[in-house]
């Protein structure tokens, strides 16, 4: 019996070896595209998930995004309105609806209870040390939610790790 391995045999014991460490790698670049996800709450009782993340199709726009997931098994989001955000001091921003980013362009529905918004609108950033306030149209009226001092400081520092392209 020969230790010599063919060629095949040993592609395919370097490709399996290399695997565990390209899992880790991809793991480990994980955080780098979405951060922690929110778990918000209104005064009615109504609970959302919120994910900040990086647009990672490249059949759309590319940019940051926030998606909302209704923890609600009747409460639906409205996929043709804005995210409206807003500070104690009057201060306004109206986030574009971009839901139809949930699903391939093939033309399936776009769940009820999920719904995402474009991030890059957020201009100028909103002061970290301002409470801020998101409302939210859905099938049971527009739903409130204070943010957390953590949430209004991670939607703050968007994009200060990486420069803009319309900034010299």
């Amino acid at each position: 019996m020969s230790s010599h391995q063919s060629p095949p045999a040993l592609l395919r014991r370097s490709l399996l070896g290399a695997l565990p460490l390209l899992l880790a790698f991809l793991l480990a670049a994980a955080p780098a595209l979405a951060a922690d996800p929110w778990s918000l709450g209104d005064r009615a009782g109504h609970r959302l998930n919120a994910q900040v993340f990086e647009q990672p199709f490249p059949e759309y726009p590319s940019g940051q995004r926030i998606r909302l997931n209704a923890l609600e098994a009747d409460l639906s989001l409205d996929h043709g309105a804005d995210l409206l955000l807003s500070d104690s001091m009057g201060q306004e921003w109206s986030l574009p609806n971009r839901s139809e980013e949930l699903v391939p362009r093939d033309g399936k529905p776009v769940p009820g209870a999920s719904a995402q918004f474009d991030l890059d609108a957020l201009l100028p950033r909103p002061s970290e040390a301002l409470p801020l306030h998101l409302s939210i149209a859905s099938s049971k009226g527009v739903l409130d939610f204070d943010l957390r001092p953590e949430q209004v400081m991670e939607l703050h520092a968007l994009g200060m790790a990486q420069p803009r392209s319309d900034q010299a």
